[in-house]
């Protein structure tokens, strides 16, 4: 099978006439296309579509894969803890721009409560969240600004991953590889 550069269909109509766990296929032009993910880090497809194909190798959708997850533990406590929280929840809306939900990185990542985590602001200390570099960065600033003392554990690695959107539909892989069907 001939390979097909993706971006040759980049920003056009497509229609999704199926999908597995390793591979979609696409109709472009009455063409059917065999789109392989390469390395598959997170999909959500869910019913066969058509609409505008988006190839995307940065995105706020990319940063839990393109970086590494830190672990961030709180050792004090803010004098104002509710402007604390909200300029928390504030900073992560700011950087994932609506694709996901700050909460994500609190109950999902760190597999504790939002009342356990507030409870930790409030005592000063404990576990904060986990979530990739640049929110734990932004995390950071929003600490020193409030004289908050925090820990941060984990290894900041950066790693180069590519999204496709489908209307509502995504998949996140190192790479994808297209061929003719």
């Amino acid at each position: 099978m001939n390979k097909i550069q993706i971006e040759s269909i980049n920003h056009q109509n497509v229609k999704i006439e199926d999908f597995k766990t390793t591979f979609v296929v696409l109709n472009v032009e009455n063409n059917s296309y065999r789109l392989n993910y390469i390395k598959k880090k997170e999909v959500f497809l869910k019913q066969k579509d058509d609409g505008i194909l988006k190839y995307y190798s940065e995105h706020p959708l990319l940063i839990n894969h393109n970086e590494s997850t830190l672990e961030v533990y709180i050792n004090s406590s803010p004098a104002d803890i509710s402007t604390f929280i909200n300029e928390i929840e504030h900073a992560i809306n700011f950087i994932i721009k609506g694709w996901r939900s700050w909460k994500e990185y609190i109950e999902i990542n760190s597999g504790i409560h939002l009342e356990t985590f507030k409870q930790n602001i409030k005592d000063g200390n404990g576990k904060l969240l986990n979530a990739p570099i640049s929110i734990v960065e932004s995390i950071e600033k929003i600490c020193i600004k409030h004289q908050v003392k925090i820990k941060v554990f984990g290894e900041r690695r950066y790693a180069r991953h590519k999204l496709i959107i489908i209307n509502n539909q995504y998949m996140i892989a190192k790479d994808f590889q297209l061929h003719p069907k």
